[in-house]
């Protein structure tokens, strides 16, 4: 059994504490009387309250390792700033502890059963929405080779454990971007709230809310593609196929935890609906598939219509810096009529496993200083350059997990796994039949026939979101 050595490792927490800023002002943690006699800080696991919605703790299974205190302090910054005990713990939903927990004693809370309880209830339409990364994730719980990219073979397994719709969240993947890229030139053109960061992981924007909620006004008030795809299931899916949206189930299915918290937020039901009613991971997937005996690799097909098509731009999400890499593309398009060339499109300065990316972008007459980093260690570093004006980006990409979303903790995580995964995505970009969100055919339909203008009204009540501060959660 591994042991962290506890009184290095709190003194490093001390030191980290009595430099932690916040946004809303300096917020000392716990300070501890003498080394060796322990408070109410100093613990060997993270205490998971039971009303988490995204993370359980089996405390029976727990050996006060440490490693789950370890990668929250250190990789996520979280632990330590504030005063832990067996009753108190402050939490992102990331999962990074349930990644570093090599006795499952830490798990995402699972809600596969609740799934299947909907699916054997005859009046409710049940639909299911997969995120990019479950397609390169789900291979490794049936022996299949890391990174492969499967589908048909998902869609078709997903219609066999009884889904009523199958639909692909990379088609709001799109969407985001549409609403993002045009957010961004908004902002840049007037010199206003800059720079601009991104809102698509659940676990970032927590963060900042609880520690720099004076930079909430810098977060994109995109919602993230799940967000969106439940709002519009329950909106312009249900009244496209005649659908009460009061019977259905919405159901995202995704490689990460914060997601379950995410779906909770008091800020997303739009006219009392929330829009999606359960998230489970790949794994929970796998479990699901399992139980009702169902081989992956035996299954195919392909998604339902009107909300499924979707570009290599709304696919690459699922990687670091896809997000930024989509957006450039049509932000480029939205400012000069034209689509990128060869060396914006890839952006290479962005892409790969290191914490911490950046790109200096020309668009016409124009230069966008951009960053891509993951894991709040990371970010956290951006975001003390903006708190102290010395911040030279314009746009900025966060994201919890290492690699991206590919990396969450609802799937497999190892770093060989996470490079397939993006390989993996990458070529799935590269053979799209566009590269483009403003030329996905379905994205286009939405906004003639529904959103109306990009960034106009309708689009805001379904698509955009607020934020308010969460400090009083320390």
């Amino acid at each position: 059994m591994k042991k962290v050595n506890r009184r290095k490792f709190i003194e490093d927490l001390l030191v980290y504490n009595a430099s932690f800023v916040l946004g809303a002002g300096f917020l000392g943690a716990c300070a501890k009387d003498s080394f060796g006699s322990p408070n109410s800080c100093e613990l060997d696991y993270l205490p998971i309250q039971n009303d988490n919605p995204a993370i359980a703790f089996l405390r029976k299974k727990c050996e006060e390792c440490g490693d789950c205190v370890e990668a929250c302090a250190q990789k996520q910054k979280v632990y330590g700033t504030y005063k832990a005990s067996s009753s108190k713990h402050v939490c992102i939903h990331c999962g990074t502890c349930i990644m570093a927990c090599e006795e499952h004693a830490l798990t995402e809370k699972y809600q596969w059963k609740d799934v299947l309880d909907a699916i054997n209830d005859p009046s409710k339409i049940v639909i299911a929405s997969i995120s990019p990364s479950v397609r390169v994730g789900i291979g490794d719980y049936f022996d299949v080779a890391a990174g492969s990219f499967l589908v048909e073979n998902l869609v078709g397994s997903c219609r066999a454990a009884g889904f009523d719709y199958v639909l692909d969240t990379n088609f709001s993947a799109d969407l985001t971007i549409m609403e993002e890229a045009a957010e961004l030139q908004k902002r840049f053109l007037g010199n206003t709230d800059m720079p601009q960061f991104t809102s698509c992981c659940p676990a970032w924007v927590k963060y900042v809310e609880i520690y720099y909620p004076s930079l909430l006004n810098y977060l994109s008030t995109a919602r993230s593609p799940i967000a969106m795809q439940g709002s519009l299931v329950k909106s312009y899916f249900a009244q496209n196929k005649n659908i009460a949206p009061q019977n259905i189930i919405h159901v995202a299915i995704t490689p990460c935890s914060a997601k379950k918290y995410e779906i909770t937020r008091e800020e997303l039901p739009i006219d009392g609906l929330q829009g999606t009613d359960i998230a489970i991971t790949t794994k929970e997937l796998a479990y699901l598939l399992k139980n009702q005996g169902i081989n992956l690799t035996e299954q195919t097909g392909s998604f339902d219509s009107l909300m499924s098509a979707a570009s290599g731009a709304g696919i690459i999400f699922g990687n670091t810096g896809g997000v930024m890499r989509a957006a450039l593309r049509t932000a480029y398009y939205n400012l000069t009529g034209a689509n990128p060339p060869g060396n914006l499109l890839e952006l290479q300065q962005v892409q790969g496993l290191s914490g911490l990316k950046e790109a200096s972008v020309t668009i016409g007459t124009t230069t966008l200083n951009v960053a891509v980093c993951y894991e709040m260690r990371n970010a956290k570093t951006l975001l003390e350059q903006v708190m102290n004006g010395s911040c030279k980006y314009d746009f900025i990409e966060v994201m919890a997990c290492k690699g991206g979303c590919v990396g969450g903790a609802g799937q497999h995580t190892t770093s060989s796994k996470i490079e397939k995964r993006i390989s993996a995505l990458n070529s799935a970009d590269v053979q799209a039949s566009t590269r483009y969100c403003h030329e996905n055919p379905e994205i286009k339909a939405l906004y003639r026939d529904f959103l109306g203008e990009v960034g106009g009204t309708t689009a805001r009540k379904y698509l955009h979101t607020t934020y308010s501060s969460k400090s009083y959660l320390l």
